[in-house]
């Protein structure tokens, strides 16, 4: 490896763990609404870190939508391994929240974020990143790899039905 390239890894390297230290817990936050348990969402966070570090020699630009993204594509692989999962589970209860996570949202907090997860999902990917993430439409449009019109007709719809899901709580 010649010297440039080097300092070029030192850098990307450097880049690559001030992102993880200043956006860590919003990536958090996103793949926690997009996972459920938080425990998963974490696991999804450090392993779209650690792809994105593997392929540092292939990411052109900001390294940011790049994790972003993959932490959507691992959330959907989490979502997809755990139906598959559920589907050859034994009968048995539902999982128990924790008392903490149960103490820390509240009843109306708890209803938006039912009415959120019941969303199709590709409506609620967008209704995460444009609300939670305060991504823009084609900021959002990038992450999924879809037209900012998608994106746009996504959002509408989403929020009709929340809007009236959620009518009964204002």
């Amino acid at each position: 490896m010649t010297q440039p390239q080097i300092e070029l890894d030192v850098a990307r390297d450097e880049a690559l763990w001030s992102l993880y230290a200043t956006e860590y817990q919003r990536l958090v936050g996103l793949a926690r609404l997009l996972v459920d348990r938080r425990e998963d969402a974490e696991e999804v966070v450090q392993e779209a870190f650690a792809r994105t570090w593997s392929n540092l020699g292939r990411v052109k630009g900001d390294l940011l939508p790049y994790v972003r993204r993959a932490v959507v594509n691992q959330s959907r692989g989490r979502l997809r391994r755990r139906r598959t999962a559920d589907t050859h589970r034994p009968e048995g209860g539902p999982d128990a929240e924790s008392a903490e996570s149960g103490a820390i949202r509240g009843e109306q907090a708890r209803h938006v974020v039912e009415r959120l997860r019941q969303l199709p999902r590709r409506q609620r990917e967008c209704v995460v990143l444009r609300f939670f993430d305060d991504l823009t439409v084609p900021e959002i449009a990038t992450v999924l790899g879809v037209a900012d019109g998608s994106v746009k007709s996504h959002l509408h719809r989403a929020m009709t039905t929340l809007a009236i899901e959620l009518e009964d709580q204002r």
